[in-house]
């Protein structure tokens, strides 16, 4: 049987990097109970929650998980959601699972079978992920220059081919996108690492702020000090929704948000498109008051 395994990283590769290992089965046998397997147990001290940070981490070393042998022979996917917190010194100091996701391929489960139900804890694919995110390196988060511990969540996938020719070129599914491009606008608002997110701004994106109508990148380097597009560290988004459309070359994104606890709330209606290249660019951006 071959084996392949790749990484892709979501939009921004900043709190969301997709780790997928995949490989190619011409013949999916019949489910059967997977032998038991457990994450390592946490450390005694947990590692602080969530601070703000201006320069979110990068990865310098990544590991493929290893697709686990019992769940690849029967025919198991997966998709392990593993939260984990990058040290100040870049190494992962602490991996747990916030979500886990199990499907099988090709083959019909009969719910009332012991052994199908057991399969689908998914505690193999979840140590596999474990294993590898162990193992990756990153360049930390910083706060005004300084090295700050964070957590990021990474979504190991694991998937399995039939046809090697008929592999998707893009891995990440569409609600998986939807979720990167909106945390992309609220990096925005919120003010951090704006020289990485500016990268997915299309060059002639616009901004309509009340009465203004100005470049969206003249906005956010300080060109037009009377439109407060940055809301700050302290914003909420109290509602998002993206929605796509039916040849998925534009997206549509509309957000509400409250600046401050108690403090105005804003509606944001906001535009992506897809480029050749395949990248999603924000195009067009309105705030309403």
């Amino acid at each position: 049987m071959k084996k392949n395994f790749f990484i892709l990283a979501d939009l921004m590769a900043i709190s969301l990097l997709i780790s997928t290992a995949h490989a190619q089965n011409n013949n999916p046998p019949t489910p059967s109970i997977p032998s038991p397997s457990s994450v390592p147990s946490s450390p005694s001290i947990p590692p602080p929650p969530d601070i703000p940070y201006d320069k979110a981490p990068t990865v310098v070393k990544r590991v493929d998980p290893v697709y686990p042998p019992t769940m690849l022979s029967s025919g198991w996917e997966a998709t392990i959601y593993m939260k984990a917190f990058i040290n100040v010194d870049g190494s992962v100091l602490e991996a747990k699972s916030e979500k886990i996701q199990v499907t099988a391929n090709n083959i019909i489960i009969d719910i009332n079978d012991e052994s199908a139900r057991q399969k689908t804890d998914g505690k193999a694919f979840e140590e596999a992920s474990y294993n590898a995110v162990k193992q990756w390196k990153f360049s930390p988060a910083q706060m005004h220059g300084k090295p700050v511990g964070v957590w990021i969540t990474i979504p190991f996938r694991f998937k399995i081919y039939k046809d090697e020719k008929k592999q998707p070129e893009d891995n990440i599914s569409q609600g998986e996108m939807c979720e990167s491009m909106l945390k992309s606008v609220e990096r925005i608002l919120k003010g951090y690492d704006l020289k990485t997110v500016k990268r997915f701004i299309n060059p002639e994106a616009y901004l309509i702020y009340g009465k203004y109508y100005e470049s969206l990148h003249g906005v956010l380097n300080g060109e037009h000090k009377i439109i407060k597009l940055i809301e700050g560290s302290d914003s909420k988004v109290i509602f998002s929704h993206l929605t796509m459309s039916d040849d998925k070359t534009i997206a549509y994104a509309i957000l509400k948000t409250q600046i401050k606890k108690n403090g105005p709330l804003r509606f944001h209606t906001i535009v992506f498109i897809k480029t050749e290249n395949s990248d999603w660019q924000i195009k067009h951006w309105q705030v309403s008051f």
